[in-house]
Order: structure tokens, then sequence, then C-alpha cells
């Protein structure tokens, strides 16, 4: 499970300071409107703001691609051990099986 959570984070955070540091190297934060009012922060809020939803927009698209790789053995998997397995359950009598 760490395992995971850094091939989803590490790579998101990476990705952020770059779209961070590419976007506020075109844009002056002081000059930024949103829905045609002036952002009243200060540019230390306003870089810390643009990393964060950077980081999460990067942290999704790489929880996707970590979803989306996973085998079909992982996915039908059963968690349970074979003798808990409930009654009728074809998968029960297979000790190792799915």
């Amino acid at each position: 499970m760490k395992q995971r959570l850094m091939w989803i984070v590490w790579p998101a955070f990476l990705v952020a300071g770059m779209a961070d540091g590419l976007m506020f190297s075109l844009f002056d934060p002081q000059d930024m409107h949103i829905f045609g009012e002036t952002v009243e922060l200060s540019r230390t809020a306003i870089y810390s703001i643009g990393f964060f939803l950077f980081w999460a927009f990067a942290a999704a698209s790489s929880a996707i691609t970590c979803l989306l790789q996973r085998s079909p053995f992982e996915l039908n998997r059963c968690p349970l051990p074979a003798i808990e397995r409930p009654e009728g359950c074809p998968k029960r009598g297979q000790p190792g099986g799915c």
C-alpha cells in the first residue's frame, strides 16, 4: 500500500513543482483575476494554492493510472481464506485459488 501511495504522490509532487514554476514564471500572481475580481491574497498564498492544486490534479492522474494498471488477478482475488469462503462459492475448495 505504501509503495502504491508513493507511486502516486511522488511523481505528482515533481509535476506540481514544474507546473507551478512554469505557470508563475509566465503570470504574475498579483495580476490574476478570478471571475472578474482581483485576487486579494499575498503572492506566497497564491503560489501555495497553485502548487497544491497542481499537486491534486497530478495525483488524481497518477491514481487513475495505478487503478487502470491492476492485473485481472489482483481485481478478482478473493480476500478470504479458502475455509472462510461462503457455502456454494466455487473457489471454496481451492486453497491458493482466487
